[in-house]
């Protein structure tokens, strides 16, 4: 057991945890190419396993190898990172069996119950409060996949369902702004670029309104939500314009990041547009642009980043991950287009979009194979720890 628990594996978290989460997502799509009728039921399976499997795990893993520079205390043991990975797997196991609610309830929720216990746990005691909400965000998520599986009736499933996608979004604002900005700032210093500025006021605006819109939606708002969601996207696209966002393709690695976070302001529009009957656009269609396209290329550039080589102290974008991050994208602008054709062309359009999301993802497992074991590059998100 000490042998496996050393192998370089388990040396971070973020290894098993981030293949995981590739791994998931290649196979979540293969659902909606088997025949009808064969398999699980494609689109619960599709739905669920998106959010709480391959979300869960990419939280999972960048929560937890944040959290040693949160509270300054060492780093995550090989033997926790093997019962949060037992934990997750159990969860998977729980939900393709198709077991009851007592029993797949605390299968399902135990991996998000453990982690935000961990997190809030090692936060409080190190006192590192501003750190608190992300340490507690996978108790939220526990209880909306709890939800999910055992809510009250099949509207509040539906609800939950539509609910975990906008708290994603809230998570790319709060996590991946922060880190965005951090790293751009960076970049813009030591390339000689004048000082990025940004309104200290900006950032907490699109996330209010982002948790307004959600309070709406809650409430059954959706014409106060529709608008909320809109302004939110729209301060969120405006912070690109402050951090010059169309310099970053001199550095590769820093324009997948703003690729993906174009993604969220884009999403968040389209959700806001779907709550108008007037703009006929569904919201199952502007989620897709939330998970497929916020989600999944955020999830992609930031995960690759802890597999790209470390070049005169910047990150290098491999052309497999490259590649990769194109398909993401073109897989998800062909979902969306799926909303906007007549019903001749969906089943064409979705096993495109379901072929291009599952080989962008294998190919991002191909480039991250070489993550997985020697010793672990520090820090594992930059090429710099100032960044």
């Amino acid at each position: 057991m000490l042998r496996f628990l050393t192998h370089g594996l388990w040396l971070a978290p973020h290894r098993p945890l981030f293949f995981l989460a590739g791994l998931w997502a290649v196979l979540i799509p293969s659902a909606w190419l088997l025949p009808l009728g064969m398999g699980v039921d494609a689109l619960s399976w599709h739905r669920h396993e998106l959010l709480f499997g391959m979300g869960g795990a990419a939280v999972g893993g960048y929560l937890l190898t944040a959290l040693p520079a949160w509270t300054g205390r060492v780093r995550v043991a090989p033997a926790t990172t093997g019962i949060m990975v037992a934990l997750w797997l159990a969860g998977r196991l729980g939900f393709a069996l198709g077991l009851p609610a007592p029993f797949a309830l605390p299968a399902a929720t135990a991996y998000f119950l453990v982690l935000g216990g961990l997190l809030s746990w090692q936060v409080a005691s190190a006192r590192a409060w501003r750190k608190m909400p992300l340490a507690l965000a996978p108790l939220v998520l526990g209880g909306i996949e709890a939800l999910a599986i055992a809510g009250p009736g099949p509207a509040a499933e539906s609800l939950a369902q539509d609910m975990a996608p906008l708290f994603f979004a809230l998570l790319i604002s709060l996590v991946g702004g922060r880190a965005l900005a951090a790293f751009t700032r960076h970049w813009a210093a030591a390339s000689g670029q004048p000082p990025l500025t940004e309104p200290r006021w900006l950032p907490g605006a699109g996330v209010l309104a982002l948790l307004l819109a959600i309070a709406a939606l809650l409430l059954d708002r959706s014409g106060l939500a529709g608008p909320l969601l809109i302004v939110s996207g729209i301060l969120h696209l405006a912070r690109m314009g402050l951090w010059r966002s169309w310099r970053a393709g001199r550095y590769p690695a820093l324009l997948l990041l703003h690729l993906a976070w174009l993604w969220l302001p884009l999403a968040l529009i389209l959700a806001g547009l779907a709550q108008a009957p007037w703009a006929g656009l569904d919201m199952a269609t502007a989620l897709h642009a939330v998970t497929m396209g916020a989600m999944g290329t955020m999830m992609l550039a930031i995960m690759g980043r802890a597999a790209m080589p470390r070049r005169e102290g910047r990150l290098a974008v491999s052309r497999p991950l490259a590649l990769a991050f194109c398909l993401v994208s073109l897989a998800t602008l062909l979902r969306l287009l799926m909303g906007c054709v007549s019903m001749a062309g969906p089943a064409t359009l979705l096993h495109l979009a379901a072929s291009g999301w599952m080989a962008g993802w294998a190919l991002f497992l191909w480039d991250f194979r070489h993550a997985l074991q020697g010793p672990v590059p520090r820090p594992v998100l930059s090429a710099s720890s100032r960044a």
